[in-house]
C-alpha cells in the first residue's frame, strides 16, 4: 500500500486522559510506521507537551504543535510566531475584560499577571508527572515582548466568565492580527495569522509528496475541522463534538475505547 499521512489531535482523541495513550492504539499506530506511513500527531499544546506523548507511541512520531505554529520535518523544526502587534492586543484585551492570557515558547509558559488558582489547575492539567516545563511570570508587556521572537502561540481559558471570552474573541477577531480557535467551550487559542493545524498539514503533504486522498485525519475539538477538510479521510472520534461528526467522513469509537486503531485496523486491513 502507498504511504499515508496519518494525523491525530491528542486531547479527545489520542490520549485517553491527557497523558496517557493506550497500549492497543500505541501498537496501532507501530503497526502503520512499519509499514511505511508516516504519523504525526497535531495538537495546540506547546512543543514539548506534545513531544512528550508522541514519544509515547514512538520516537518516530512527529509533531505538529500550537496549533499549526511549530512542526517537524526531516530533523528540522519549523516555527511560526505570534509578532509583537498580536502579544500587544491580546494583553491589552484580556487586561481590560479581565482574563488571563498564557503564552507558549517550545518549552516555556509565559504570563503578565497572576492567573485564579482554577485557571492555573485548568492549565496543569496537561502537564505530564516527570516533565518540567518553565512557567515564568513577566510582569508587563514590556517584558513580554522580550520573548517575541520565540512565542509561538497562546490561549485564554476563563470558565467561569462566558460573556468576558467571547467579548474579547470579538474584539481581537475585529483587529485581524492571528487566526483564533478554540479546543473548548472555556478557551480562547491565539495562533498566528493565516497558520492552524490545516495549514502545518498542508506544508506536510507538499514536503512528504503524500496527497490529500492518502492523508488520515483523526479529531474531536473545533480546531481539529480545518485539517480534516484537508483530509481525504477524516475521522470524528465518537466522543466528538457535533460539529466535527458533521465534518468528517467517518466516525470511530471513542478515545476511551481505542477509536483511532480500531479504525486503521479495519482501514488497513
Amino acid at each position: 500500500m502507498e504511504p499515508h499521512l496519518i494525523i491525530t489531535d491528542i486531547d479527545g482523541t489520542l490520549a485517553i486522559d491527557h497523558q496517557h495513550v493506550s497500549p492497543k492504539t500505541s501498537a496501532a499506530l507501530n503497526t502503520a510506521m512499519d509499514n511505511g506511513h508516516q504519523f504525526f500527531v497535531a495538537t495546540g499544546r506547546m512543543y514539548a507537551l506534545a513531544k512528550i506523548m508522541a514519544d509515547q507511541v514512538s520516537p518516530r512520531a512527529g509533531v505538529i504543535g500550537a496549533n499549526g505554529a511549530v512542526y517537524d520535518f526531516a530533523g528540522t523544526r519549523v516555527h511560526h510566531l505570534l509578532g509583537a502587534k498580536a502579544l500587544t492586543a491580546v494583553n491589552d484585551v484580556t487586561s481590560a475584560h479581565g482574563l488571563s492570557a498564557f503564552y507558549f515558547s517550545d518549552d516555556n509558559v509565559y504570563y503578565t499577571q497572576t492567573p485564579p488558582a482554577f485557571v492555573e489547575a485548568a492549565l496543569r492539567v496537561f502537564e505530564p508527572s516527570g516533565l518540567t516545563v518553565g512557567v515564568k511570570q513577566v510582569g508587563t508587556l514590556d517584558n513580554l515582548l522580550k520573548h517575541v521572537d520565540e512565542i509561538t502561540n497562546g490561549i485564554v481559558i476563563s470558565p467561569r466568565d462566558a460573556e468576558g471570552l467571547a467579548n474579547s474573541m470579538a474584539a481581537l477577531q475585529a483587529m485581524n492580527l492571528m487566526h483564533l480557535s478554540a479546543s473548548n467551550h472555556d478557551n480562547m487559542e491565539l495562533i498566528p495569522l493565516g497558520i492552524d493545524k490545516a495549514t502545518a498539514l498542508q506544508e506536510l503533504q507538499q514536503r512528504t509528496g503524500i496527497p490529500i486522498e492518502r492523508t488520515i485525519v483523526f479529531g474531536d475539538g473545533m480546531n481539529d475541522i480545518g485539517m480534516m477538510k484537508q483530509a481525504g479521510v477524516s475521522v470524528a472520534m465518537g466522543n466528538a463534538v457535533p460539529a466535527v461528526k458533521e465534518v468528517a467522513k467517518y466516525e470511530t469509537a471513542s478515545n476511551t475505547e481505542d477509536g483511532i486503531a480500531k479504525f486503521l485496523d479495519k482501514y488497513f486491513n
